[in-house]
């Protein structure tokens, strides 16, 4: 019996816990979840296209080791949010996907103007995906990358918001924290993005 690695798709022994062709962690068989659809499972979404029979991408707004996050019109609610689009090497493991669905029962229950909310956890022929509010703007990393250094009052400002923001999310056993994960919202103030301690794992990752 083997195991196909999810990168390369190369055939390696059932044993094995790394590709023996690009060195990719292996998923064990009994952690793959079964497939209830033959339709191979997408990496990305088009612009224009609409997926789940309600979200029409209107942008990407940025990628990383969890998969790219799109900016969508809900077609039901005719409102823009966002929507993530997990890697379908990440999504076959089931003891993720139940991270997820745990870590995302919590997140619904957080309702803070620092906190961007966290909607639902779906899945379309194969994909699962997360929705979550959607703001606009730079994060936190770029918008001090292209001002340069802060002055005192800014500084301070910024962190009070993140800490009210995390002290919220800390409340509710989230974990974990990196500059793109904020945005400065002229109106409101630090939203702090990507509730599910989970998704960080991409730490380079917009949304």
């Amino acid at each position: 019996m083997t195991n196909s690695c999810p990168k390369c798709r190369f055939d390696n022994p059932d044993s094995t816990l790394f590709c023996g062709k690009c060195g990719t962690k292996l998923i064990s068989p009994e952690n793959i979840l079964a497939t209830e659809t033959m339709e191979t499972p997408r990496e990305e979404l088009s612009t224009g296209s609409t997926f789940a029979g309600r979200y029409q991408i209107i942008e990407e707004l940025g990628g990383g080791g969890m998969g790219k996050v799109y900016k969508v019109l809900d077609k039901e609610i005719n409102a823009k949010i966002a929507l993530k689009l997990i890697r379908p090497e990440i999504a076959v493991d089931k003891n993720t996907i139940e991270r997820f669905r745990n870590e995302l029962k919590v997140a619904r229950d957080v309702s803070h103007k620092n906190i961007c909310r966290m909607y639902d956890l779906g899945r379309e022929a194969g994909n699962y995906f997360l929705t979550m509010e959607y703001v606009s703007g730079e994060d936190l990393k770029n918008m001090i990358r292209m001002s340069g250094q802060l002055g005192v009052g800014t500084a301070v400002s910024i962190a009070k918001q993140v800490c009210e923001g995390l002290a919220e999310a800390q409340w509710r056993q989230s974990t974990g924290t990196n500059p793109t994960t904020f945005i400065p919202w002229p109106t409101i103030g630090i939203r702090k993005r990507d509730f599910l301690s989970i998704t960080r794992r991409a730490c380079g990752m917009s949304m």
